[in-house]
């Protein structure tokens, strides 16, 4: 026997497909007469089983139309998963006591093949029975397994037929309730096929007189001569929707001012089989607005503001004049209102009760300052409080230069807005009945029962089970998930609608299981007895979720942009677009983490929290937290829905159970392909980051990147201006020393131009070096083999060693000058002058008095023997002084016989210095 948990699903199962106790049809008789064929069998049925009872759709060879489940073999055939046979009932112990089995008709061998749904519920099994015992041959097996896929084929469809006719007479019931609105359906030639009441309403035919009639009857016979109708047709059958503002027929001959779409309507298979065509009647409207315009051009042409109120004011406020359409308007006596100040009269609050300071009307703030304004809305109220809305102009009066007060015109628009107001909710009510989509949910409120029956969709937005909302429930069943601050709103508009309201509107939440909440606008109309008794509410719902949640993003992006442009401070703009992200996404938790040098290690300085959630602040090892590490290293965003179940997390989840997180986005921000920092987004519960989700979280890192970007771009830009003003300081006064010392030792002028040029070429190399390098320091090894370039005439002349190193810039330049100064006098009188001299060139870092030196040597190997010069030139006076005044330390310059020698040592710091 199947189990209460077995049972419940099957007994819902065969509730939606509706086949119990129905009449005998065909399909199904002639699939239980051929499986009696082809298997050779005396006995075929389609048994469904029911709570208590097996019952018989379709029967060969068994008289009975339903059987207990004490005497039922299907009972046990449903729990199978395939072909259920037993070859001998008498031998099976849970055949062998059946009363079919021991009694008549004496079963000997069963076969039966579950009917599953396509959820998988069993609702019972296509099988066959014999009174000898046997066996299914493969074929026969296959043949049984066959036809029961075609009873569930069967029952599929005549399910999805009952559903259809359902849903039509649903989709019927509301668009009849467009009374506003004259809906017809054409096929393709252009003949009726359908004719609501509202089209009977506006053009007069009833839908029995236009069925099969060509719809141009109620186009005018000059638009019919024109092809007009045709025209529309061809313009919604290519485009998708045409429109109208044209004259119309009635059956009675008048004409009727309508507006007027045409769509063409598409089959199942997405073929065009016609035309729906909707139309207006605008006629009231359209000789309003005709009206409205004769009157306007006839009081134009005699005097202005004849119908309008008509105020003037003095500068305070205070009424000296209003004509008789101002106190009818406002409700007051003749001259009851001069003398009254007009906003502390009749413009003293807002229409939903609020005071209304005199010092933020803008009409009086115009008053004051003598500034026209021009066609401003807002609202006025009558003497008994009754609100208008209006339109207001004022001229200003000024009088030799002195604001003297205003003349105040009122338009009172109360009636065109609330025209207005009445048309986009029809119109929109008329989009919701005919565009219904996964996100529209329909339901149908029977009054007298007070019952509401609803489709999936809305069953699904408002969490309530489909096959309960397809079968009706109250109306307490759909309002327990509604968010509390909205069910004062919601029962208000309800009670106004049975109050006597043309429709329903309203705007509130509803809440889900995982605790988030969908935005849904809901709007219906009643539909009534003659009597005026309400019978019916139908409407439909539309899940506004997504727009309202994307309007939330897009008004998070622009704070962050205000937040971002006035901030200077990185660490600011991090906490700002953690909080903004945060606030927006309604996290529990946002921050902005650094990398240490060892890249294993998040620092985070500051995050943005909830209330009473505890703070990210410190240093966190990332192995603690998961083996997403590699991720972010390679720049790709970690995007974990779920860390108890997420294979990067679920073996390490104490940490983030320690911060109650459940979800978590980190992404990385990456500089010269090396990961740098993180933004981190979490979450107390598990989160579905929708594609919406991760890409406002990445424009806002995105725009946060670019805005700390722009402040250290300004920084840099700032410091490179300063750099470079120092640096040619320095430089013309290096010049200038130069050339000094130059021309005063030289003996003439060509031997001071060469000397000279050679010095300022050596400075221009060092100083090239340094600008590769940013204007900061460089390194010793291109200093020195740049002011040697010149001197190389051949490979193997310099022989240079030494670690890299860096010092800084003005040192090199007096490296290289000092380097110049060498090489030339060996080029002149030293080893460079003969072709088998060298130099060697040496330095290394040494611990001298307890701080590094830099310790630097020149020998000249291979030259001719040297003669210690009488006297010092400048060129030795420069190799001394000129570097030993920016590092300090020694140099000592000797001329042994066998070559030249330069020997320094100076701390490693003065080298490294910028100064």
């Amino acid at each position: 026997m199947s189990t209460s948990d077995e049972t419940d699903p099957r007994r819902k199962a065969l509730a939606r497909y509706g086949v119990l106790d129905t009449a005998p049809e065909g399909a199904f008789d002639d699939i239980v007469k051929l499986a009696s064929m082809l298997l050779e069998m005396p006995v075929s049925l389609i048994s469904l089983v029911d709570v208590d009872r097996q019952w018989f759709k379709a029967r060969v060879g068994f008289e009975r139309p339903e059987t207990s489940l004490r005497e039922s073999i299907c009972a046990h055939a449903v729990q199978q998963d395939d072909l259920f046979v037993i070859a001998d009932t008498t031998r099976d112990p849970r055949t062998a006591g059946n009363p079919l089995v021991t009694g008549a008709p004496h079963v000997r061998f069963y076969a039966g093949m579950p009917l599953r749904t396509p959820e998988g519920v069993a609702l019972g099994t296509l099988c066959v029975l014999d009174s000898r015992p046997r066996d299914l041959t493969e074929a026969q097996a296959f043949i049984l397994r066959t036809l029961a896929r075609q009873v569930m084929t069967e029952l599929d469809l005549r399910r999805t037929i009952r559903e259809r006719r359902e849903t039509d007479r649903r989709n019927e019931a509301i668009i009849e309730s467009a009374i506003d609105y004259g809906i017809v359906a054409m096929d393709l030639d252009g003949l009726v096929t359908s004719w609501n009441v509202g089209a009977e309403r506006i053009l007069g035919w009833g839908e029995a007189e236009m069925l099969g009639r060509a719809a141009d009857l109620f186009f005018t016979k000059a638009d019919r001569e024109n092809g007009t109708p045709e025209r529309e047709m061809r313009i919604a059958r290519e485009i998708g929707r045409a429109n109208d503002e044209r004259w119309h027929l009635r059956k009675d001959g008048t004409r009727f001012w309508a507006m007027g779409e045409m769509m063409p309507l598409k089959g199942e298979d997405d073929a065009h089989i016609g035309y729906l065509k909707i139309l207006r009647d605008r006629t009231a409207q359209r000789k309003a607005d005709e009206a409205l315009l004769k009157q306007t051009a006839l009081l134009q042409t005699v005097t202005d503001h004849l119908t309008e109120a008509v105020f003037r004011l003095t500068r305070d406020d205070i009424v000296t004049f209003a004509n008789p359409a101002a106190e009818a308007m406002l409700g007051w006596p003749p001259g009851g209102l001069i003398g009254r100040n007009l906003h502390e009269t009749a413009h003293h609050h807002h229409a939903d009760g609020r005071a209304f300071p005199s010092g933020d009307c803008e009409v009086v703030r115009a008053l004051r300052s003598g500034e026209p304004l021009r066609e401003r809305s807002t609202t006025f109220f009558r003497r008994d409080g009754t609100p208008i809305d209006v339109v207001t102009t004022n001229a200003p009066i000024i009088e030799d230069g002195v604001v003297q007060g205003a003349v105040l015109t009122l338009t009172d628009v109360t009636e065109r807005r609330a025209a207005s107001t009445r048309l986009r909710r029809s119109e929109e009510r008329l989009t919701l009945a005919l565009n219904a989509s996964g996100m529209i949910g329909t339901w149908d409120w029977d009054l007298r029962e007070n019952i509401i029956y609803a489709d999936a969709n809305f069953a699904r937005i408002y969490t309530v089970d489909p096959d309960r909302a397809a079968a009706g429930a109250p109306l307490e069943a759909y309002i327990r998930n509604f968010h509390p601050d909205d069910m004062p709103m919601f029962q208000a508009e309800l009670d106004r609608l049975f109050a006597g309201a043309e429709e329903f509107a309203c705007e509130y939440r509803i809440l889900q299981p995982d605790g988030s909440h969908r935005w849904v606008i809901a709007r219906g109309r009643l539909v009534r007895a003659a009597d005026g008794t309400p019978l019916r509410f139908p409407g439909a719902s539309v899940d506004i979720t997504d727009r309202k949640r994307a309007e939330e993003r897009q008004a998070a992006l622009v704070e962050l942009g205000e937040r971002l442009r006035a901030l200077q401070d990185p660490d600011e703009m991090a906490f700002a677009a953690a909080e903004i992200a945060g606030r927006t996404l309604g996290l529990t938790r946002a921050a902005y983490g650094t990398l240490d040098r060892t890249g294993e290690y998040l620092d985070i300085v500051r995050d943005w929290t909830l209330p009473d959630v505890p703070s990210l602040v410190g240093r966190h090892l990332y192995a603690d937290y998961g083996s997403y590490l590699p991720e972010l290293r390679e720049g790709r965003d970690v995007v974990i829905a779920d860390v108890e179940q997420d294979p990067r997390t679920a073996g390490q989840p104490n940490g983030f159970r320690a911060l109650d997180v459940r979800t978590v986005i980190n992404l990385p921000l990456m500089e010269r392909g090396q990961l740098v920092a993180v933004f981190c987004l979490h979450d107390a519960k598990r989160r579905n980051w929708t594609p919406e989700i991760l890409d406002f979280v990445r424009n806002v890192v995105d725009r946060t990147r670019a805005a700390v970007a722009r402040l250290r771009a300004e920084e840099q830009q700032e410091l490179v201006n300063r750099e470079l003003s120092h640096r040619m300081k320095n430089l013309l006064a290096m010049v200038q020393s130069i050339a000094t010392q130059t021309m005063r030792s030289a003996v003439d002028v060509d031997t001071a131009k060469e000397v000279l040029a050679g010095r300022l070429i050596a400075l221009g190399q060092a100083h090239d070096l340094l600008m590769g390098g940013a204007l900061g320091s460089t390194l010793i090894g291109p200093v020195v083999r740049g002011a040697l370039k010149l001197h190389e005439d051949r490979p193997g002349r310099f022989h240079l060693d030494g670690p890299d190193l860096e010092i800084g810039a003005k040192p090199a330049l007096s490296l290289a000058l000092m380097l110049h100064e060498l090489a030339t006098n060996a080029a002149k009188y030293g080893a460079l002058s003969e072709d088998a001299g060298h130099v060697a060139i040496r330095w290394d870092v040494r611990e001298e008095a307890d701080e590094p030196h830099l310790v630097f040597s020149w020998a000249e190997i291979g030259g001719p023997p040297v003669v210690s010069p009488a006297r010092k030139g400048f060129g030795s006076r420069f190799i001394e002084r000129g570097l030993a005044g920016q590092v300090g330390g020694t140099i000592a310059l000797a001329f042994p016989p066998d070559g030249v020698t330069c020997a320094i040592a100076a701390p490693l710091a003065a080298f490294q210095a910028d100064t």
